[in-house]
């Protein structure tokens, strides 16, 4: 079983609470649907934009490898809009040292 993470921005949760995000993971589908089983071991936001700092996202991604997770998705709502997204990815590549992949669902 893979052990999930998942961060979602910040400012997009104050109007989605994961509605596609959560059934993707239960179902395995979208970015899910290439692990023969996963379990979600916590859902949180980036912590808001970076404004060229990373530490925020870097604490809430070693919380979760803490917690269990072995791999972290950024939600969709990160993937393509998410100015500081590369930053984040660095960031957590250097410090954390954990896999990431890019988006939960498929297309709204």
């Amino acid at each position: 079983m893979t052990k999930v993470g998942i961060i979602r921005c910040q400012e997009q949760s104050n109007a989605c609470a994961g509605w596609n995000c959560l059934p993707a993971v239960r179902d395995r589908s979208g970015a899910f649907d290439v692990y023969s089983s996963v379990e979600l071991v916590g859902f949180d936001t980036c912590g808001g934009c970076g404004r060229n700092k990373a530490d925020k996202i870097v604490s809430r991604v070693q919380r979760l490898r803490e917690k269990g997770a072995e791999v972290i998705h950024l939600g969709n709502c990160m993937v393509g809009v998410c100015p500081w997204k590369e930053m984040y990815l660095a960031a957590i590549k250097e410090q954390v040292q954990i896999p990431v992949v890019d988006g939960t669902h498929g297309s709204h």
